[in-house]
């Protein structure tokens, strides 16, 4: 585990083009939200005001009619906004690892390559995308049933209303999705027919979800703590402090991705550049840092 951390930190150090997958996910999930509020207010003002005989607009004579039309297509919008927003996540996942192979393969980093690397395994990062959405879904249905059911404690609900132990139960569902998920995350990471990874990879990669989970909620807190003193007095400023932020939330996803690449490179070394004959062994030389992986997993050098 140590060693993971530390091949893992020295990448996120001295490799700052693996941070770009993964920052571009956060900002393009942000225009997401912004494009959604717009959405919003837009659906809104189409049903709340009508087309006047004598021209103009005017409201409509039942609001709560409007409101009720409007929700039926926000919340449907909604969760394919988070849909997309797992999609790019995946999505950067994979690039992540194809940036890390060209780092220990002493290649030019090429962000564009490794996104379009991750075409072929189109259906694979919908697949997960649609396992973490399900699992999601289900934990959040649980932590809304127990906390919102009148046959529940008024201790417990009051238990639900303290931040630091949603914190806490955020980090545990964390966890959890992180193990269930985990195998379909590196086999994503592997060429297709891979055998499941194993439980020492599964725990390592789920620890580091978790730590990651951890740090990410952190910076959130600081970050939030942080807003509050700053002035804005322009939108374009407002915007920019709004993807610096971002970034900087989700920088522990970097750490993670990174990991989880780690995890998943002794297949690729194995397959890709030890094969026998194979025009890729015989025009790359094997990294030092390749090297280094293959004894701290104990395989084959």
């Amino acid at each position: 585990m140590k060693e993971l951390w530390n091949r893992t930190f020295e990448l996120f150090r001295t490799r700052i083009f693996l941070w770009v997958p993964c920052s571009l996910a956060a900002i393009l999930m942000l225009a997401l939200g912004k494009l959604e509020k717009a959405e919003i207010h837009w659906l809104y003002g189409f049903f709340a005001t009508r087309r006047s005989v004598l021209g103009g607009d005017v409201l409509a004579a039942d609001l709560a009619e409007a409101q009720h039309r409007a929700r039926m297509l926000i919340f449907p919008l909604g969760f394919v906004r988070e849909f997309l927003q797992v999609c790019l996540f995946v999505v950067a996942l994979a690039a992540t690892k194809n940036l890390v192979c060209m780092v220990l393969n002493e290649q030019s980093p090429d962000a564009i390559a490794a996104v379009r690397e991750t075409l072929p395994r189109f259906r694979e990062i919908l697949l997960l995308s649609v396992k973490y959405m399900a699992v999601l879904l289900v934990f959040g249905g649980v932590l809304i049933l127990l906390g919102t059911s009148p046959l529940t404690p008024e201790r417990i609900h009051e238990f639900f209303l303290s931040k630091a132990l949603l914190y806490g139960i955020g980090l545990v569902c964390q966890g959890c999705l992180a193990w269930l998920l985990m195998p379909a995350a590196i086999r994503l990471l592997r060429s297709p027919g891979n055998p499941t990874i194993s439980a020492q990879d599964r725990k390592m990669g789920t620890v580091f979800a978790v730590a990651t989970s951890a740090g990410a909620l952190a910076l959130e807190y600081l970050v939030g703590k942080a807003e509050t003193v700053v002035v804005i007095e322009e939108q374009w400023e407002g915007l920019a402090i709004a993807v610096v932020n971002t970034i900087v939330i989700n920088t522990p996803e970097v750490l993670l991705f990174i990991a989880l690449s780690l995890l998943a490179i002794q297949e690729f070394g194995k397959e890709r550049m030890l094969a026998p004959g194979s025009e890729l062994s015989g025009r790359i030389r094997l990294s030092g840092w390749v090297r280094r992986v293959r004894e701290w997993r104990g395989g084959p050098i």
